[in-house]
């Protein structure tokens, strides 16, 4: 009888900067993958990190958020290397705030605890002409020290992804109201490379684990996909009941009877959509998340609604109660999204349709 074997559980590795114990090899030290993509987009984007006390904070599991300056300055403490991380190959894929910088000739950005961005290279100030955008800046509307960026100039993030989405739709001519299967998954293909922006652009993912951007991007997937085209057909709301078995025509159906129907009614302008649009992506995905996901969606929902009551008063002039009233509209929405949102699990199970999160 062949004597038998023992086998010792390996102990796992732990990351070298936060201590996580889910670690890998990584840019020529052991990290986490939330610390290897923290490094990979501050390297490939040419970030400087500023901290706000004497780069001397504490980087641990739980506290790895907490300034960003001190966690880079760990990373290549630890061992990680600059000329190991590839280049962005698109840049249409970096942050606006980036794409600027380059457009002007700054190769470096300095991301600081005090306002949300600035080149180091100062620019002359120019005259711009009175905005939505401008007006619903106000240095009293809140800062986010996890999300780093002010919550009004959040708002203008998500406005901005709406306005490129919009774009994007318009260029593929995209319309799943009327598409046939081969269609739908064609258009799916090209929201979800939006999704995926959204996964690895947004104020605070960098923050995330694997894991957590595989949820988050489900729940991206579905606004990019279904939210944008409800609020695009929105103003041509004509919603016909149709005798279908197709499961997918069943499902839009349903949709725009529901949803579209909804945004229709309540004719929600680009700022008031990419609120409602935020709080889909994170109010969803934070029911099935880690502790860092609920932080993250947390300031995430607390910016987005102090951006959007400070846009209410500045921009749109709203008494308290019209107000308190249109906000109440829009968060209302959030369960039977929420509802249709299961059931479009459901269509995508029995379409076998794969909804996962591919980082390029």
């Amino acid at each position: 009888m062949a004597p038998s074997v023992v086998e010792f559980p390996k102990s796992p590795k732990c990351c070298t900067v936060c201590g996580i114990p889910k670690a890998s090899s990584h840019f020529g030290t052991i990290a986490c993958m939330a610390c290897a993509s923290f490094f990979r987009r501050t390297v490939s984007f040419n970030i400087r990190f500023l901290c706000r006390y004497s780069n001397e904070c504490q980087i641990s599991q739980d506290l790895r958020f907490i300034c960003r300056s001190c966690r880079f300055d760990k990373c290549e403490a630890v061992g990680m290397k600059r000329h190991l991380v590839q280049p962005k190959r698109n840049d249409h894929k970096m942050p606006k705030y980036v794409q600027e910088s380059r457009k002007d000739g700054i190769r470096e950005v300095v991301r600081g605890y005090i306002t949300s961005a600035y080149a180091v290279k100062e620019k002359e100030q120019q005259e711009v002409a009175p905005s939505e955008a401008t007006a619903l800046q106000n240095p009293e509307s809140g800062f986010s020290t996890i999300l780093n960026m002010n919550h009004s100039n959040l708002l203008i993030w998500y406005v901005e992804e709406v306005q490129n989405a919009m774009e994007s739709r318009q260029d593929a001519q995209a319309d799943i109201s009327q598409s046939s299967y081969q269609q739908f998954l064609t258009t799916k293909r090209r929201t979800d490379s939006l999704a995926t922006d959204i996964c690895t652009l947004c104020p605070g993912t960098d923050l995330l684990e694997t894991n957590d951007i595989e949820i988050l991007f489900r729940y991206c997937s579905f606004a990019s996909l279904w939210m944008d085209s409800a609020w695009i057909n929105s103003s041509q709301c004509h919603v016909a009941p149709q005798d279908s078995s197709d499961p997918l025509t069943t499902f839009i159906s349903h949709f725009q009877s529901t949803i579209t129907f909804q945004l229709a009614r309540l004719k929600l302008d680009i700022y008031e959509y990419a609120a409602l649009k935020a709080f889909c992506i994170w109010k969803l995905g934070i029911l099935d998340s880690t502790i860092t996901l609920k932080i993250v969606a947390g300031e995430q929902y607390l910016g987005i609604t102090n951006a959007l009551s400070n846009y209410y008063q500045n921009v749109k002039n709203l008494e308290p109660f019209a107000m308190a009233t249109r906000m109440a509209d829009i968060t209302l929405l959030i369960a039977p999204i929420f509802n249709v949102y299961q059931d479009m699990l459901k269509l995508y199970h029995t379409l076998q349709i794969e909804d996962r999160f591919k980082e390029e």
